[in-house]
């Protein structure tokens, strides 16, 4: 990250924003979003333009009424930024945001793939949750833990309908 809060975002990810931001077209930079809720203690979720809508969608048909409905509101609509990739494949990332994932100018931004969302960490937090995730996986699988045996334990079939 440079002293004005610029951080480059992975090629690859630059490449799914631009084919999920339906105003993107080549010469033009891509627009992300970026949900910064309280939901989220050490990390930003990163979204393409497509993917946030999907969400959006998804909280319209909820009953307004209903307080998780609000819940969502808060977190995904009330609490997400807009950003725009510049020409060199950088974002600006506002300085709330920043000090929510402890990256200082200077610093590094940490970006992981997670399907259709990406996660911005500052690096060391980043390694500190990993390893308490695997050490409790460990802990409550055996030390002979294979994670790809969640793929057979793991139902499927309301992920693949949507």
């Amino acid at each position: 990250m440079d002293s004005k809060g610029r951080v480059s975002v992975p090629s690859s990810i630059r490449r799914v924003l631009e084919e999920q931001d339906p105003d993107w077209v080549e010469g033009r930079n891509p627009t992300m979003v970026v949900v910064y809720g309280d939901h989220l203690k050490d990390n930003l979720e990163g979204y393409s333009v497509e993917t946030m809508a999907e969400k959006e969608a998804k909280i319209d048909r909820m009953p307004g009424s209903h307080a998780k409905t609000r819940a969502l509101k808060r977190f995904f609509l009330g609490q997400s930024q807009e950003l725009s990739v510049d020409d060199t494949g950088r974002i600006v990332l506002p300085a709330k945001l920043r000090r929510k994932i402890g990256v200082e100018p200077g610093g590094t931004a940490y970006f992981i793939g997670n399907g259709k969302t990406f996660e911005i960490w500052h690096p060391e937090t980043y390694r500190a949750h990993s390893e308490r995730i695997a050490a409790q996986w460990l802990d409550e699988e055996g030390a002979d833990f294979d994670p790809e045996t969640l793929f057979d334990e793991i139902d499927l079939g309301d992920r693949e309908a949507e």
